[in-house]
C-alpha cells in the first residue's frame, strides 16, 4: 500500500493526512531534481524519466513555475558539465526555497 493509502485509513478528521502525502510527494520531487542536478556532469537529466514529472510537480504551484521550468530546460542544454551542474542546482534550489515552510 502506498503512503497516501496508508494515511487514508487513519480515523482522525481533517485534511492533515492529504497534506502529509502531498508534502512528501513534493519533497521527493525536489530531491529528484537536486539529484538530477548533481549527476548532470555525467548524465543527461533529459533522459531521466523521473525528472519531467518531478519538475512539473515542483513548479505547478510555484508563482514563477513556468519561468523555472524554462530555466531548467536551458540549464539542461548547457554543454559544459560544470556549468550545467551549477545552473541546474541553482534552479532546483529556487524551487525548494519557495516551499521551505511547507517542507519542514
Amino acid at each position: 500500500m502506498d503512503r497516501s493509502g496508508q494515511l487514508r485509513n487513519v480515523a482522525f478528521g481533517g485534511s492533515w493526512s492529504e497534506q502529509i502525502a502531498g508534502r512528501e510527494e513534493l519533497l521527493h520531487a525536489i530531491e529528484t531534481l537536486k539529484r538530477a542536478a548533481r549527476r548532470a556532469g555525467q548524465h543527461d537529466p533529459g533522459r531521466d524519466t523521473d525528472v519531467g514529472p518531478a519538475l512539473d510537480l515542483a513548479s505547478r504551484d510555484h508563482p514563477k513555475g513556468a519561468m523555472l521550468r524554462a530555466a531548467w530546460a536551458r540549464a539542461a542544454a548547457i554543454t559544459a558539465p560544470t556549468l550545467r551542474v551549477a545552473e541546474l542546482a541553482r534552479v532546483a534550489d529556487l524551487l525548494a526555497e519557495a516551499y521551505g515552510g511547507r517542507l519542514r
